[in-house]
């Protein structure tokens, strides 16, 4: 089968073998890629460029670490603190700044011109106990990762604990979510989609060992060459589920993340917003849970509060004390927290010298039901340890 290279990805195709520096392999190979038509007869082509795009990636990973300690230049990258981190994303004027203030009290600039949000803005959204740092992030437009501050934006994003996409309900809803999702795939973030599932370790000798490799939709040459290529030479390799070569590139890519997301439909107090709600819905519903709000009429703030707490999997568990007093502060866990993580929190004799625990709440199934160490928790439970 014939891949048809048009004369654009001809010349695209002769800039990246004529490239020099580890920066212009990149970003010439980037172009390459992005102008090979996509269908069967390049799927395989794409996936080994990709896989030596990976490995340049890596060469300048290092090659920045190792400078790191002479870069100069503005870093606003915003380190995470409490429970959770929540970025809010969209493009100029979506009304991000306007929902981070009502929601946290912050105080993010707000204006009707273009970028007015320049650096990352936090906020503190405090869901029944649950600390959430709810970051402003400054607007996404085209070819962002090309910009001067690019990087440094896709990088708080990465950090995320939760993606919120805020979009304007009084503009074109599938440009704007299409933009944003292609620009953070090319800043390797990917969008409530799953890592292929493999299990990689590498080995000191004995070469390749490849168990499922009839999963992958290539040939077992076809699989080393892509191992080869980000340098696993001596590996044993179990491939779970079937996937194409370049599901194995992504899966192999370390870089790539995985993360969480919800949207936003803002402004939907607007002329025509009802109308570009159900586009929105019928486009992205089945890949997104979607929540409309107006920030201006504060409508709809109080279900996205829960919202953004309910999709970061997190459990708020109150103490309680031997004289039956509950504690006001919840401690909070991640979804799948046991008794054994809160008697560590409390305290670590409550752990070593366990005796028995009393739960009340959504776990139990009475008031007071003694549970081990092992019982898993749910949010809103309280708990009461007894320790010898």
């Amino acid at each position: 089968m014939s891949t048809n290279l048009s004369p654009e990805a001809k010349a695209a195709r002769e800039k990246y073998l004529n490239a020099n520096t580890i920066e212009d392999k990149i970003l010439t190979l980037e172009k390459y890629i992005s102008l090979i038509p996509k269908h069967k007869a390049t799927e395989k082509m794409v996936a080994q460029l990709k896989s030596r795009l990976v490995k340049y990636r890596k060469e300048l990973e290092e090659k920045k670490r190792r400078q790191k300690a002479l870069a100069k230049g503005p870093v606003w990258v915003i380190p995470k603190e409490g429970d959770a981190q929540v970025c809010l994303v969209g493009v100029s004027n979506s009304g991000k700044s306007q929902l981070l203030n009502i929601l946290t009290g912050a105080s993010s600039k707000v204006g009707e011109y273009a970028f007015t949000t320049t650096k990352p803005e936090p906020g503190v959204l405090d869901c029944d106990g649950a600390i959430i740092q709810l970051i402003d992030t400054p607007s996404i437009f085209e070819n962002i990762r090309e910009s001067k501050n690019g990087p440094m934006l896709l990088s708080q994003i990465r950090a995320a604990d939760l993606v919120v996409f805020v979009i304007d309900l009084t503009k074109n809803v599938e440009n704007q979510l299409t933009l944003l999702l292609n620009e953070l795939h090319d800043g390797g973030i990917r969008i409530n989609q799953k890592r292929p599932s493999l299990e990689l370790k590498k080995t000191g000798s004995g070469g390749a060992l490849l168990a499922g490799e009839d999963k992958v939709e290539a040939t077992k040459d076809e699989i080393l060459e892509i191992l080869h290529d980000q340098g696993y030479y001596n590996f044993s390799l179990k491939i779970q589920e079937t996937m194409s070569l370049l599901d194995l590139v992504e899966a192999l890519d370390e870089g790539i993340m995985y993360l969480k997301g919800i949207i936003v439909a803002n402004k939907g107090d607007c002329q025509g917003s009802k109308e570009r709600f159900e586009e929105l819905e019928s486009k992205f519903g089945t890949t997104f849970e979607i929540y409309p709000v107006s920030a201006t009429q504060e409508i709809g703030l109080k279900e996205l509060k829960e919202a953004i707490f309910e999709h970061l999997d997190l459990i708020r568990v109150k103490s309680k004390e031997p004289n039956g007093e509950i504690a006001k502060k919840p401690i909070v866990l991640k979804q799948g927290a046991t008794v054994a993580d809160v008697a560590k929190i409390i305290h670590s004799r409550f752990y070593d010298n366990f005796r028995i625990a009393k739960v009340t709440g959504p776990s139990s199934k009475f008031d007071d039901q003694s549970v081990g160490l092992n019982h898993e928790l749910k949010d809103g439970d309280i708990v009461e340890i007894f320790a010898d």
